[in-house]
């Protein structure tokens, strides 16, 4: 089959056509409009959006580290983003009876209102980037999602035990940084 006659998912000969640069493409494109909404309309990121989107419906709160895993981000980024609304008065920290070390965060009645007034709209912009899609396309694209996530999470299982670590610090793989060798430290004068 001639090249040009395969779809993009189907061809992969260049960075174009990888469907994670194709959905980065999408996310980039359908998240600047929220986050135009969120920040120049109501003051918080589309991280905090979030975080506020996850809490609604837990009136009891979460974790952070179940908003952490939730939200797919470490519990360090997670963190700063519970600082921030906690400064803002959109969430609200409560110590556990039996641990007071550890906390749930829940949305205060300010979060409440915001959630409620912000939701609709973000609804509204997936169903204006949905609406290209017929209803039968719509449910092929949910089934055809998830399927790609649960696939995605297999391949992850596979070949994690065989992935380097990154030094983040760095910003190369450990075991890219063992196999070069250690300059030395003083240079050879002339």
């Amino acid at each position: 089959m001639p090249l040009m006659s395969l779809s993009p998912s189907q061809r992969l000969a260049s960075v174009d056509d990888l469907l994670l640069y194709r959905l980065s493409h999408l996310t980039a494109a359908a998240g600047a409009v929220v986050v135009r909404l969120c920040e120049g309309g109501y003051g918080i990121t589309r991280r905090e959006w979030g975080l506020l989107a996850q809490l609604h419906g837990y009136p009891g709160g979460l974790l952070p580290s179940e908003l952490a895993e939730r939200m797919h981000r470490d519990r360090a980024r997670t963190s700063r983003t519970i600082t921030a609304l906690l400064g803002k008065q959109l969430i609200e920290r409560t110590a556990l009876p039996h641990d007071r070390r550890s906390v749930r965060v829940s949305l205060t009645p300010e979060g409440q209102v915001l959630y409620a007034q912000l939701m609709p709209q973000i609804q509204a912009i997936n169903s204006q980037i949905l609406s290209v899609l017929s209803h039968e396309e719509a449910a092929s694209l949910d089934d055809a999602l998830e399927r790609l996530r649960v696939q995605a999470l297999a391949v992850q299982a596979s070949m994690s035990p065989d992935l380097p670590k990154a030094d983040r610090r760095r910003g190369r793989t450990a075991s890219a940084l063992a196999a070069k060798p250690k300059q030395a430290l003083t240079r050879d004068r002339p």
